[in-house]
Parts: structure tokens; sequence; C-alpha cells
């Protein structure tokens, strides 16, 4: 039994040709849908690496000004500490001229980068982009315990020393001073590893966001 293809009105010849020109044109609007898809997430990309390095400025400066309050705060409690050991006179309390305002320091921001996690926009960027980001963010979600955890000594300390004349509570006064020696030296000797993960991003700082509060708790030197 023969089977009798119909023959094409204007001849195979033409016939391919039709053919391929529809396999064109779909093969067109294909790539061109796909080009147009890579520029939406390019576009995206740059949109949420902008906001990404943008809070980073923001939260360098933010941790250069804490790292050098720090410091100052560290003098102070050694003073403090002093005269809770030579028994806390009355009325001879250092004069503190930074702690009481350092208590609250300069919070650090992620909430740029919680959002690009969950918008999959990372999914665009190069991995050891993905990954030095991830890293920093991850020194900064440490350093915020830390921070937190220094203000809630401050807190306490400030509140023990009026009540140092009692022997009982001058003691609770000196486990408090070493407890928040402790937290703060640990801000200022992870210091090298936040700069050096900043860096890596090409992070550089910027106060713009918070320069109107620095003068409530600056260490001038």
């Amino acid at each position: 039994m023969h089977v009798h293809l119909p023959k094409p009105l204007h001849g195979w010849r033409a016939f391919v040709g039709e053919v391929g020109i529809i396999v064109l044109g779909v093969l067109i609007a294909l790539s061109a849908e796909q080009a147009v898809e890579v520029w939406r997430w390019q576009e995206k990309v740059a949109v949420v690496r902008k906001s990404i390095m943008g809070e980073l400025a923001n939260d360098r400066a933010r941790w250069e000004v804490n790292v050098s309050n720090s410091r100052c705060a560290l003098r102070e409690i050694e003073k403090l500490d002093r005269w809770a050991q030579d028994g806390a006179p009355p009325g001879t309390a250092p004069h503190l001229s930074f702690l009481p305002a350092a208590q609250g320091f300069f919070w650090m921001h992620s909430a740029n980068w919680s959002l690009a996690i969950s918008s999959q926009a990372l999914d665009h960027f190069p991995v050891e982009e993905q990954l030095a980001f991830a890293s920093l963010y991850d020194g900064i979600a440490h350093r915020e315990v830390d921070l937190e955890k220094a203000s809630d000594l401050m807190e306490r300390v400030l509140s023990l020393i009026p009540l140092a004349a009692d022997s009982e509570t001058r003691r609770d006064l000196r486990v408090a001073f070493g407890d928040l020696k402790s937290r703060v030296r640990t801000l200022v000797d992870n210091n090298g590893y936040m700069e050096r993960h900043f860096d890596t991003v090409g992070v550089k700082p910027d106060r713009a966001d918070f320069a109107a509060d620095l003068a409530r708790a600056v260490c001038k030197s």
C-alpha cells in the first residue's frame, strides 16, 4: 500500500522556506524575550547591589564610631573600677564625660540584605560576591549581639554607681565592670576582622544617615 503525501500548493521548496521563516520568527521572539528577561534581572541586581552597598556604608560608619566610643568607654570604666577598688568614697566618683551618653551604641542594619535574600536577586550575583556579602553580614549580626550586651552592662553599671557606698553593691559593681570591660574589648578586638570584610566588598563609610546624632556620643580623643 502506498501513501501519497499531499504536495504543497507552491511546491516543496516554497514550503520549506515558509517553515524556515516561521521557525526563525519563533527563535527571534524567544531570543528577544530572553534578552528582555536578562535586562530586567540586570536592572534588579543593580538596584539590589546599590541598596546593599548603601546599607553597608552606613553600617561601616556606625561601626567605626562604636569602636572609637568603645576605647573612650574603656578608659572611663578603668577610672571607675579604680575608684570602686579604693572603697568608692562618697562624692569622689570620677567625672564621666562620655559613658552616660554612650550607653546606647549606634546599631547597625541588615534589612536590605534580608530583602535581597527573599527576592532571589542574589542568585544573579557572582558567587564570590554572594559569599563576601554573607560573611560580612554574619559578622555584623555577631557584633550586634556584642553591642546589645555592652549597652545592657553600661546601663547596669550606671545604675549601681550611686549605690557604691554599700560594700555588697560595690562588689556587684566591680563584677559588672569586669563583664563590661570584657564585652567592650571584644568590640575593639574585632575591629580588624570587620575592616577586612568591609574592604573585601569595597565599602566606604557614610555617616550621612546619622550625622545629626553624632553629637550625643562621640569619642573626642
